[in-house]
Order: structure tokens, then sequence, then C-alpha cells
């Protein structure tokens, strides 16, 4: 237990915001669907619902470089400043993180969900094997192409990959000096393209964990530059045309389907995009000027800040409303697009916001005891 000790505190609010622009991107993926023609053809759902969410899942990646990003630069902080990393104590802050909402929700996919199913009278499918619950490598099923009956247990596939890279990460960073972590990193990157290449499927590219590392790795790249001071500057010398740049890309990257009418290239595309996704990263935390920054917002650093709440629990919340909607017979247009995105982002909101409050917080508490450096 760490007693005794100065804390350092790292808080970054913007980031938190990119958290909640993230979690907006994948919630806004699984809330904008409909297989009603007409509602695909109205101007409204062309024009806004499709562009902005056809392509959301990529929050998640996103999501990944950012985990890299900052679990990197806690790790890289607590090395220095103690020249070691506590490696169980690691593992155990995970452990209180992450593991009380992620088995609620596999309890719920898993008991609660197939029992409603059941009292409405709506057949019941498989969820596949508790045991990758219960292990974390419930990822590797859905990258053969498997897909769970409950969809609030499908969402969790990257809280396994998460889960696999806090197990190794720590270990790697532990054995490793600080000045070969770049390199360390450029090496998983590189392991990762090649996995993507040599990949048979789609599903590989998307859920395996060889694919999903590289996003890591390069969050992890970005903290080694401005873990340093004459990375730091580096950042703060970036020009605004640079800056605008990478935001433009990475606009590129994400909208290439709906404004552009191009496919992505399925190997280059995620790493682009992660490369881009952690310059955003360094700009948004370190660099200047401040022209593009995002505004630190209460309710969106709000939102950032119960984010894995927000992910982990918006199914929950939007399957109970589409049997509530389809009962009370609520249909057309402007329910499908606004009415029933704003219920259901209302009711998420409220299970996050409650799940941190009484689930989260007594483990979060604890975690904090066992920490070196912690973010704000």
């Amino acid at each position: 237990m760490v007693q005794g000790q100065q804390k350092e505190i790292v808080s970054i609010p913007r980031l938190d915001v990119i958290r909640a622009i993230c979690f907006l991107m994948v919630f806004g993926t699984h809330v904008f669907f409909t297989d009603d023609p007409a509602i695909k053809a109205h101007w409204f759902w062309r024009a806004f619902c499709s562009p902005l969410f056809s392509n959301g899942a990529v929050g998640v990646n996103v999501f990944f470089a950012l985990s890299g990003f900052l679990i990197t630069y806690l790790l890289i902080n607590e090395k220095r400043s103690r020249q070691r990393i506590d490696v169980p104590h690691f593992w155990l802050r995970r452990v209180l993180r992450i593991w009380p909402l992620y088995f609620t929700v596999v309890l719920i996919g898993f008991v609660l969900f197939p029992l409603a199913k059941q009292a409405l009278g709506l057949p019941t499918g498989s969820n596949g094997s508790i045991w990758s619950f219960l292990f974390f490598y419930n990822n590797l099923p859905m990258a053969k192409g498997f897909t769970a009956d409950s969809s609030m247990l499908s969402v969790l596939w990257s809280i396994a990959v998460e889960e696999q890279f806090y197990l190794v990460w720590p270990v790697l960073l532990f054995l490793l000096p600080v000045r070969a972590f770049p390199w360390a990193f450029a090496c998983v990157v590189a392991i990762s393209i090649g996995f993507k290449a040599t990949a048979s499927t789609d599903t590989l590219r998307l859920w395996h964990t060889f694919s999903c590392m590289g996003d890591l790795a390069t969050g992890g790249l970005g903290a080694c530059i401005v873990a340093s001071e004459r990375g730091l500057r580096w950042v703060g010398r970036w020009p605004l045309s640079v800056i605008i740049g990478i935001h433009v890309a990475w606009l590129l990257q994400y909208l290439p389907l709906a404004f552009f009418g191009y496919p992505a290239p399925k190997v280059t595309e995620p790493v682009i995009f992660a490369i881009l996704s952690t310059a955003i990263i360094l700009y948004q935390g370190f660099g200047a000027p401040s022209y593009l920054r995002l505004p630190e917002n209460a309710a969106l650093v709000r939102m950032g800040k119960v984010s894995y709440g927000l992910y982990c629990l918006h199914m929950v919340a939007i399957l109970p409303l589409i049997q509530v909607f389809q009962h009370i017979g609520s249909g057309g247009f402007w329910t499908t697009a606004v009415i029933f995105p704003i219920t259901a982002l209302v009711a998420t909101v409220v299970l996050a916001l409650l799940s941190f409050r009484f689930l989260e917080s007594p483990f979060l508490r604890l975690k904090d005891r066992f920490s070196f450096v912690t973010r704000g």
C-alpha cells in the first residue's frame, strides 16, 4: 500500500472531452440504426445521421490510442520518480477500476437479459462461452465471426483487449529502460500492421488482439514524446498549419464513405487513424496555439470522467428502450432520428452516473490507495 508519499496528480481536462466525444461516436453508431428504407432516404438521415455515425465505431480505436497514451504516460512518470514500476499495484488498480462494472454487465447479459427476453416471448440465442468473458478473451470469438445474442455483451470486446494490454504492458515497461520504450512500441505497431496485412477476414482486422495493440502502442509512443522536455517543446512548436492539417486529415479518415465515396484501406487506414488520433491527443493536451483546442465544457468533462460507465452501459439502456418504443407503437422518422436517440442518451447518462456513484466510486477510493501517479 502506498503510504506517506506525495502523489503526483495528472489532470488534462481536454482529454476527458476527447473521451466524451469517443463515446458519442460509438453511441451514435448503435443508436442511429434502422432497416427502414424510407428513413434511410430522408434528407436529415442522409445529411446528418449517416455521415456522422456510419463510421462511429472507430471511436473505440481513439479510446485505445488514448488509453495507451495515458497508461504509458503514468507508468513513465512512476518509473522516473521511483526508479521502478510496481507491477502488482498496477494490476490491482486496474482490477479495482475495471472489474466491478464489467462483471455487473456480464451478469446482466448472461442472466437478466435472457430472462427478460423469455418474459417478453422473444427467442433467445447463444452468448457464447461465459469463460471467455470471465477470463477476458471474448474479443477472440468475435474476431472469428461470432456475435453474442446480447449486444450489451458484444461491446465488452474492447474491455477484453484493454485487460490483455494491462496484463502485458507494465511488465514490458518494468523490464526495459525508458530510452528503449519507443523502439519496443514501434515493434508492437509493426507486428500489428503485419497481422492486419495477413489477416484473412475483416473481423480479424477489427477485433483481434494483435490488430488492436497497434492503436494502444501508438498512444504509448505519443506518451514517450511528451514525457520528455524536448518532446514537450516540439509539440508546443507545432505551427497552426500543421495542427489544422492533422485535424482535417483525421476527418478525411473518419468520413471516407459517407462524404467522399471512397473505401478506407483496411490495413493502412487504422494505422494512419491511430497516428492522427495520437497527434490530436498531444495537441489537445500539450500543444499551442489554442485556436483548435476543445472547450473544457463542464458537461463534456464530466461525461469523459464517467465514459467507462457510459460505454459499458449504453446498450443496457438502449435495448429495453427499443422494446418500450415498439410496445407503445412509436415509430416514424423523427422518433427514430431524434426522440429515441435523446431518450437513450439521457437514460445512458443516468445509468452511468448511478454506476459511478454507487458501484464504481467505492472501488476507486480504494484504488487511489495503491496509486503513485493519479489522474485528476
